[in-house]
């Protein structure tokens, strides 16, 4: 399926415009999950 979005070039569905602020919260959810994983990752102390 294509669309032609005013002032824009002919593109798929899967590539219409995602704001600036939807990208900056998409990166930030990302973020955040990768942090949560690397802490919930057990650890194993070494002693020296």
């Amino acid at each position: 399926m294509i669309y032609a979005i005013a002032g824009g070039a002919r593109m798929g569905a899967f590539q219409l415009n995602e704001s600036l602020i939807e990208r900056i919260t998409r990166k930030l959810r990302d973020g955040w999950k990768r942090l949560i994983d690397v802490l919930n990752q057990p650890g194993v102390p070494k002693n020296g």
